[in-house]
């Protein structure tokens, strides 16, 4: 098998080499998976983090457009900006779930009806009311 003795320290240290990057390969990946992973984790967390923000700020704009139009009922209002979220968050590279997007145009809708913008109620005009005046309902000739 071997036909002199350099021969067998060759062989030796190719197994040593061997031997320690068996070794060496696992620990290195156990060491730096960690980081790896809470580096993922971070930029993941991030992009949610931006996506809910521009979401919301998508729906504060739609939600006041949405509110003046009096043709669509409230579910349809509701559902009109929860689309509109939904595309343009995914035009810019977002994937929301349709529960958050639509809890984001939920928040937008009582952000704006605690403002005052909110016009879903009809307007009362208050009916006059008859006011006698002294000249009225009173006998002056007595």
């Amino acid at each position: 098998m071997f036909s002199n003795i350099t021969d067998v320290f060759n062989w030796l240290n190719n197994v040593g080499v061997f031997a320690f990057l068996m070794v060496l390969i696992p620990a290195v990946y156990n060491l730096v998976k960690p980081i790896l992973t809470h580096k993922v984790q971070t930029e993941k967390n991030a992009h949610v983090k931006q996506g809910l923000e521009v979401g919301l700020n998508l729906a504060n704009t739609i939600v006041p457009e949405m509110a003046v139009m009096a043709g669509l009922s409230l579910s349809d209002r509701k559902k009109e900006a929860i689309r509109f979220v939904n595309s343009q968050l995914t035009a810019n590279g977002f994937d929301l779930d349709i529960q958050t997007i639509s809890g984001l145009v939920e928040k937008a809708y009582q952000a704006y009806k605690v403002a005052g913008g909110d016009n879903h109620a009809p307007v009362v005009t208050p009916a006059p009311t008859e006011v006698i005046t002294p000249s009225e309902g009173t006998d002056s000739n007595d």
